[in-house]
């Protein structure tokens, strides 16, 4: 039932036996597929009545995550250019990032408009998400069954707009692969964060590759309570669920404080796939206590472990414990989402990110010459879904593009199997006195000490070598641990000069809100 087009998904749609189904459960709330294509009609009104047009990029920004996804189908549907936006953002960064954007317009949360000084501007399209007022008018509506006045909606505000808008339905031409889809900034320094260019034609044929590779379907039912302005957020949980017209669960969102309500949430809501991040796996492994048989239902399929490196470990306490399967997924912001899947038919060996699916891998070494297996290299990947460029970087798209194949920045390894292993990245290896170290290495090492919560091994300047290693870690329950313990459990399992020279030790360590440990602020408390 998916395609590679966009207006065939909304066709599909369509069909009687699909609008009835649930696009979003929520935690108290469910979104049937007819209510999201009756309000993305009429946004389409909305958005001709308001002079926007195919190729327009638009800001979006709000903390409402049924309102990030709705614009973002809606604008996909009529070939407008989703500039994600998180509202996390700091001004000065979100400043940068809308000027560099050239958008055409704005939907964001009234009070961002306020905070990051966007003025009134008949020229370009604004509108203001404020939920409040909306719903507390929705609920008064329901229960004493009032017909609504002028005070209680308003022509200027989202969802109030909508009680003045029909579906007006004007023909919608054909949307070309070549057409820009969505615009991801990575993160990066405030005055320089590159924008990734994601077409239809890159979006559409990877969707195709996840719905394979996770063999979904429309009975599925996809947890995934990830930040939805990062691609594994939005492109794998709402649009994912849209093109296979599944449901998508976010009853949520994690923090640990609730990690309970997260394992009850497999059972509750009947999962068949939770798409999460190591980071989150970690936590769950270490809680686990009256948990452990949280994924053991008739619905639950398989864990989809993204985003980051899933450690040895990890997968293998993880897989134990809860008796599931963890499907392990690598890719890039570039590459929409994944490229290289560790399925489990055929399953590769735990630690490795498997093989490519529709799409071609190769490992080359510093010379630009092929890599043997086993031997460690740069990896480089091609195929439909590789992003098209930077926005306005030539000189990075160039860098980062040569010939079609896209130079990842990650070294890895192929094994006898034709699987493929990360070793780390090309910016993060240490060179002590013209030795290389992996710090991943290190850290995944230094992660399975019991009393180590997460860790992350960092190189920092040094007279006598040029650089050393040292290593950032936070303990478990903030159990007593020192540097000499460390080393003691480190020189059974790792060679002398991949030992940490100094350990800092820290209560928790600073992450962004994809899950992943910063590591500029680390080597700032350091």
């Amino acid at each position: 039932m998916n395609s590679s087009k966009i207006s065939v998904v909304f066709k599909n749609l369509e069909k009687a036996e699909f609008k009835n189904r649930a696009f979003l459960q929520k935690r108290e709330e469910t979104i049937s597929y007819k209510q999201l294509l009756k309000e993305i009609n009429k946004l389409h009104s909305f958005f001709q009545s308001s002079g926007l047009k195919m190729g327009d990029k638009i800001i979006l920004s709000t903390t409402d995550d049924y309102y990030t996804s709705l614009f973002f189908l809606a604008f996909l549907r009529y070939g407008i250019v989703t500039v994600f936006l998180d509202p996390e953002t700091q001004k000065e960064q979100s400043k940068s990032i809308i000027l560099k954007s050239e958008a055409q317009g704005f939907v964001m949360d009234e009070s961002l408009f306020t905070s990051r000084d966007i003025q009134a501007n008949p020229k370009s399209f604004q509108l203001r998400i404020k939920k409040d007022a909306q719903k507390k008018g929705k609920l008064f509506n329901r229960l004493l069954k009032i017909r609504k006045t002028e005070t209680t909606s308003s022509t200027n505000t989202f969802p109030a707009i909508l009680d003045h808008l029909e579906e007006r339905l004007s023909p919608i031409g054909e949307i070309p692969a070549s057409h820009l889809a969505y615009i991801i900034f990575t993160s990066g320094t405030t005055s320089n964060p590159k924008g990734v260019l994601i077409n239809h034609g890159n979006l559409f044929s990877h969707l195709e590759t996840l719905s394979k590779a996770y063999n979904l379907d429309e009975n599925v039912r996809i947890l995934n309570i990830l930040m939805l302005y990062h691609a594994d957020g939005s492109i794998q949980g709402p649009l994912l669920s849209l093109y296979n017209q599944a449901t998508w669960l976010r009853p949520l969102t994690f923090d640990l404080a609730r990690i309970g309500d997260l394992f009850n949430a497999i059972y509750k809501y009947r999962a068949t796939h939770f798409v999460t991040v190591p980071t989150v796996l970690s936590f769950m492994t270490k809680f686990k206590e009256d948990y452990e048989d949280s994924f053991q239902t008739d619905d639950f399929k398989f864990v989809i472990s993204v985003a980051s490196k899933l450690e040895d470990k990890l997968w293998e306490d993880f897989e134990h414990t809860f008796k599931t399967s963890i499907v392990n997924v690598y890719g890039l912001t570039e590459t929409v989402a994944g490229s290289l899947f560790c399925t489990l038919n055929p399953r590769c060996n735990k630690g490795t990110v498997g093989r490519p699916i529709d799409c071609e891998a190769k490992i080359l070494r510093e010379d630009g010459s092929l890599a043997q297996k086993n031997e460690y290299g740069s990896l480089w990947l091609k195929g439909k879904h590789i992003f098209e460029s930077y926005l306005n970087n030539a000189e990075a798209s160039q860098q980062m593009l040569v010939d079609g194949w896209l130079n990842t920045g990650d070294i890895a390894v192929k094994d006898t199997d034709g699987c493929y292993k990360i070793v780390g990245r090309n910016k993060n290896t240490i060179n002590a006195g013209g030795v290389n170290i992996y710090p991943e290495q290190v850290t995944e090492m230094i992660n399975t000490h019991p009393q180590v919560l997460e860790s992350i091994c960092l190189g920092i300047p040094d007279d006598n070598f040029g650089e050393k290693m040292v290593a950032g870690v936070s303990l478990l329950n903030n159990e007593p641990l020192n540097k000499t313990d460390l080393i003691s459990f480190l020189r059974p399992i790792l060679v002398q000069n991949q030992i940490p020279k100094d350990f800092f030790f820290f209560p928790e360590l600073p992450k962004g809100l994809a899950g992943k440990i910063r590591s500029k602020e680390v080597l700032q408390l350091i």
